[in-house]
């Protein structure tokens, strides 16, 4: 294959991997079910690492594939695989084509920062947090960019044209300004980067462009500057994205190298081709083999560093995992304070099939992906409800909706394992929080008047009526049968502090089957109160 031939396998391929990543996260009209958005991100490295390390079916496959792909052809995956990757490049040749010349001279290395990298993404997973990740690893941080700012404007488009008639209008759940700020401020800085200096990012702060560079060292295919047919014109070294071309010492680095082919097509002495790599002996006896830039501190710490984690990291995970079983035993939510327990203070409720607070944290990357395909809309990036640890990753905000009791969407989509898959029916038992019901905010007792909406909305009569005063009925609560949906939350119309609360579990639990035919018949929320 010539490099004309790769240049459109990586155009058309990449194309199609930056609109695939785009419309899973800007999705607003439920156009890619579940299983269609998985397969659209089965290749992207973190998240299919972080399943494979909980032991997830085909999903876990995609980091084995960009692996090997790695091994024989370098970081192919940097150059079309990866959706940043890819809008990095966009942006560089938009750049280019308005006019904008962009110098990129060879830069050595920085080895220590590139494993700093992974080892802070590392002692994150260790220490049970992915935060490091969340906004250093390339896929989290595309979806942190494209949710918050593509998603509302495609929303508002809809509903422009369905002014027309000519399509339905879809409602999009609200974006807070501060995940619209993060997501604007890091498109400008990768975009910025991007343009200045090329894929500065990818071999400084992407922890995965570290772990494949230690592979592409070793790929069995590399590039290779020919010194007879070079004439020193420096022009593969200007159009080097990575800056990884010495083309006064005849050297790549192919850690860096991120097999765009640039520097190929633009040799005119056509000095620079792929050759097989032999090994050291080979290549030290063959006078035409490829010159690699040799970094003696590079090799060491990236083996021992990726070693480590692939050791310690699964180690820790299953620890954790078993940690989290043994927790469910004992139950209890952490509420603090009871009495006071109202929407701002509680327990953040986790999605179904998270299982706890702390096997959510250790695996969520707050890609957002399933804040995206939430058919009920009731999923938000947290700010402050998970704390620092959970900054963005995703809570139930019941003020604005309530998890369906016949959806399992979120642990359907969720690439990581941080949401584990489950069934409609499983969802139907599990517990993610409980709810909690103060009689002296509600209306029934307050204003004397009948309501009743929080059991009309509680699909396993959990939340029911009782006998009260003057022929009236209040709530009571019934905790073996909640499951933490929310729906009571959501239809209180007491303000500010509701009369009904649902406090999150930190280990999710199993609730008492409802019996066949006891399910309550949910009225729909547009219904008016009876008073």
């Amino acid at each position: 294959m010539n490099a004309i031939t790769y240049r459109r396998i990586r155009l058309w391929v990449g194309t199609l991997v930056l609109i695939s990543c785009t419309l899973a996260f800007a999705d607003v009209g439920q156009w890619l079910s579940a299983p269609v958005a998985r397969m659209a991100l089965w290749a992207q490295f973190t998240p299919s690492l972080l399943a494979l390390m909980q032991g997830a079916g085909w999903v876990a496959g995609g980091c084995v594939a960009v692996l090997l792909l790695t091994l024989l052809f370098g970081r192919v995956y940097c150059a079309m695989l990866c959706p940043l990757g890819v809008l990095m490049d966009l942006s560089a040749r938009l750049a280019k084509r308005s006019g904008r010349n962009r110098k990129l001279p060879y830069q050595k290395g920085r080895p220590w920062l590139r494993a700093g990298v992974v080892m802070a993404a590392t002692v994150g997973l260790i220490i049970g947090t992915a935060m490091p990740l969340a906004f250093l690893d390339p896929y989290s941080l595309f979806g942190k960019m494209i949710s918050p700012t593509l998603r509302p404007l495609m929303g508002w488009t809809n509903h422009g044209i369905a002014a027309t008639h000519w399509i339905q209008p879809v409602d999009v759940s609200p974006v807070s300004w501060i995940m619209t700020g993060v997501g604007l401020g890091l498109l400008v800085l990768i975009v910025l980067v991007a343009i200045r200096r090329g894929r500065l990012w990818c071999n400084t702060a992407c922890p995965v462009g570290a772990v494949l560079g230690f592979f592409s060292k070793h790929a069995l295919f590399r590039l290779h500057i020919a010194e007879s047919a070079c004439v020193g014109c420096s022009m593969c070294e200007r159009v080097c994205p990575a800056q990884c071309i010495d083309f006064k010492e005849h050297r790549i680095d192919h850690s860096r190298c991120v097999m765009c082919l640039d520097c190929v097509t633009s040799c005119r002495k056509h000095g620079i081709s792929m050759v097989k790599s032999w090994g050291r002996k080979a290549r030290a006896a063959d006078p035409a083999a490829p010159t690699v830039i040799t970094q003696p501190a590079l090799p060491s710490v990236n083996r021992r560093l990726f070693l480590a984690s692939a050791v310690i990291i699964p180690t820790v995970s299953l620890a954790e995992g078993g940690h989290g079983k043994g927790a469910g035993k004992g139950g209890g939510h952490g509420q603090g304070c009871r009495g006071g327990l109202n929407q701002s203070n509680k327990q953040a409720v986790l999605p179904p099939g998270a299982r706890s607070l702390a096997h959510f944290q250790s695996h969520c990357t707050a890609c957002q992906l399933c804040v995206v395909h939430c058919p009920d809309q009731v999923l938000r990036p947290s700010i402050t409800q998970h704390g620092l640890a959970g900054f963005l990753q995703p809570f139930q905000d019941f003020d604005i909706s309530f998890c369906s009791y016949n959806c399992s969407n979120c642990s359907q989509i969720c690439p990581t394992g941080a949401i584990q898959p489950i069934s409609v029916e499983e969802r139907k038992t599990v517990r993610s929080g409980v709810a909690e019901f103060f009689r002296g905010r509600c209306v029934v007792k307050t204003e004397g008047t009948s309501c009743g909406a929080c059991s009309e909305h509680c699909p396993t009569q959990a939340v029911h009526m009782v006998p009260w005063k003057n022929g009236l009925t209040i709530p009571e609560v019934d905790a073996d049968l909640c499951i933490g949906c929310g729906g009571c939350e959501f239809i209180c119309p007491v303000r500010p502090h509701k009369a009904i609360v649902v406090n999150g579990l930190r280990v999710h639990q199993r609730a008492k089957p409802v019996p066949i035919g006891k399910e309550n018949t949910v009225r729909e929320m547009e219904e008016e109160f009876p008073f």
